[in-house]
């Protein structure tokens, strides 16, 4: 089935406005234009009937988006990310709105990545679930700066094939071919679509959906996240010929180019997807996870921090409510347990030095329980490491201290009820 008359779906002015409301709730920074979300906001109405006439008369144009330079996780590159005006932002999520009624229903189930009802933790535990019934080899494959390089024929080729309206093919071309901003100067866009634009994850699926039906088609157990994506087998010569096949089809069907270097044929247990392994059948935190998170607590937490305790705890706090959200599906629970007692070690041997002099340790251990001559037997070295291990600085710091501070906890240990016979 084709649709058409599309174009009236994405000037409707109800749409328009719900995509308004989602693009003011996620904000961003502005465009060329330096029209921030508030600024759109306070001529909101006028604007949104702007967009809708031109629209409706097949005379929008969208503008050249910002190049920004962002750190790429793991590597010393950096990610592109472009961010368009505000009124193509609204545009490009009326398009998105649209489009996930016409193509959502032709994904698959294994597809999780941007879809409404799906989630990363749905991905890895559908991994899991395939490792569980036998399956321990894989193969891992990267895709060489996707949404850079998706080619633009592609992408109008697959919609057209279920759109047949050409005002929005039009309209669609002229997004891609917008072109970027970068130092000040003007730079075409020949291909791929900028990641930034609320369109761009919905055309990666649309040109992935090919991928996904083809593993489909030859019975692969597989899951994908946007172009994170592993297929599951059960033995290295299966998922070498997998590897091999899957390659030449993304390289000759679709001309995405795949980098060889990071691809890789492996057990699962070895391979890192959505920052998770699969471990005996169980979700584990990856080993390069738990580096990066190290190194942010440390960064939260050098001992030369100037700011008071409390502050310190509530900025650390904020970063393990994200974290621990994320990472809570994983199955090793004595995981956090050890990272939470690596973070209070921390915080001790912040607080030792904020308190500088041993003299004041000891007045702290007095008010903690310690009879007055206990605690001047007692000299503690303030700035030193190893003094966190100390039975004196592990009491006076203990669990109920750190409550009172207010530090989160990633790890709770479920109290089991005690059921005893009556009378006992």
């Amino acid at each position: 089935m084709r649709y058409e008359k599309v174009i009236e779906r994405v000037y409707d002015p109800r749409r328009l406005r719900t995509a308004w409301k989602q693009i003011k709730k996620n904000a961003g920074a502005a465009g060329i234009d330096q029209m921030s979300v508030e600024d759109l906001d306070e001529r909101r109405d006028e604007l949104l009937q702007i967009i809708h006439e031109k629209l409706k008369a097949g005379i929008y144009r969208f503008r050249p988006a910002k190049r920004v330079l962002i750190p790429k996780e793991g590597s010393s590159k950096m990610r592109k990310l472009g961010i368009p005006v505000v009124t193509d932002r609204i545009v490009s999520q009326s398009i998105n709105l649209v489009f996930i009624e016409i193509f959502d229903q032709d994904f698959t189930e294994s597809n999780y990545g941007f879809r409404r009802g799906h989630s990363q933790h749905q991905a890895v535990r559908h991994v899991r679930d395939i490792v569980k019934e036998g399956a321990e080899w894989c193969a891992s494959i990267d895709l060489a700066s996707f949404f850079d390089e998706i080619p633009h024929n592609l992408i109008l080729k697959l919609i057209r094939r279920k759109i047949s309206d050409e005002r929005l093919v039009t309209l669609i071309a002229r997004a891609l071919k917008a072109g970027i901003m970068e130092d000040g100067q003007y730079k075409a866009t020949t291909k791929g679509c900028p990641q930034g634009s609320p369109l761009s994850p919905m055309l990666s699926n649309i040109v992935l959906n090919e991928l996904d039906h083809e593993f489909e088609k030859r019975g692969h157990r597989y899951c994908r996240w946007a172009d994170d994506f592993v297929i599951i087998v059960k033995s290295e010569r299966a998922a070498n010929r997998v590897m091999n096949g899957t390659v030449n089809y993304l390289e000759r069907e679709l001309n995405l180019p795949v980098n060889k270097k990071k691809s890789q044929v492996a057990l699962i247990k070895d391979v890192t997807f959505l920052g998770f392994k699969i471990l005996r059948g169980k979700i584990r935190i990856s080993d390069k996870a738990r580096v990066k998170f190290k190194k942010k607590i440390r960064e939260l937490t050098r001992r030369n921090n100037p700011l008071s305790m409390h502050q310190i705890i509530q900025d650390l706090n904020e970063y393990l409510r994200g974290w621990s959200s994320y990472f809570k599906i994983q199955e090793f629970l004595q995981i956090f347990k050890l990272l939470d007692g690596w973070i209070r070690s921390r915080l001790r041997s912040m607080q030792l030095k904020k308190w500088k002099n041993p003299r004041k340790f000891q007045r702290m251990m007095i008010r903690a329980g310690y009879k007055s001559h206990e605690a001047q037997r007692v000299w503690m070295k303030m700035n030193k490491w190893q003094s966190v291990n100390r039975k004196e600085a592990r009491f006076v710091m203990n669990l109920s201290w750190f409550k009172k501070q207010g530090l989160y906890f990633s790890h709770v240990k479920k109290q089991k009820t005690l059921e005893l016979p009556f009378g006992c």
